[in-house]
């Protein structure tokens, strides 16, 4: 039996709602975990078999890739909040050395050096 689970996400008093169908029971306890901060990382408790694990490791792939690049994109847009924004805050945020941090923002045309810009 494949199981798989429904998430809603949104404020009740609004009509902006997202659902999501399909979501891998493991993935969606994995992300309820992070989102929760929860330090002890689980391993798979619904998927039994090869099939099963294989399609929740797919499945987490893809939402770990989605959500490095939204990483990217917010890290942006915080870099160009303001022209001396705290760089250092930015890599701490974003739990990454600052080497990674600049090699992200010169990706995107940001400039490592503020001052020649």
């Amino acid at each position: 039996m494949k199981k798989s689970w429904f998430a809603k996400f949104g404020d009740e008093t609004s009509e902006d709602i997202a659902s999501v169908n399909g979501i891998r029971p493991d993935v969606a306890e994995a992300f309820i975990a992070a989102i929760r901060n929860q330090v002890n990382v689980e391993p798979p408790r619904h998927a039994d078999d090869f099939n099963a694990l294989t399609a929740t490791i797919a499945q987490t792939s893809r939402v770990i890739q989605h959500l490095e690049a939204f990483r990217e994109q917010a890290i942006v847009a915080a870099d160009e909040t303001h022209p001396l924004a705290d760089r250092k805050a930015i890599a701490i945020a974003a739990a990454m050395p600052p080497s990674r941090l600049y090699r992200i923002l010169e990706k995107y045309g940001r400039p490592k050096n503020r001052r020649e810009a």
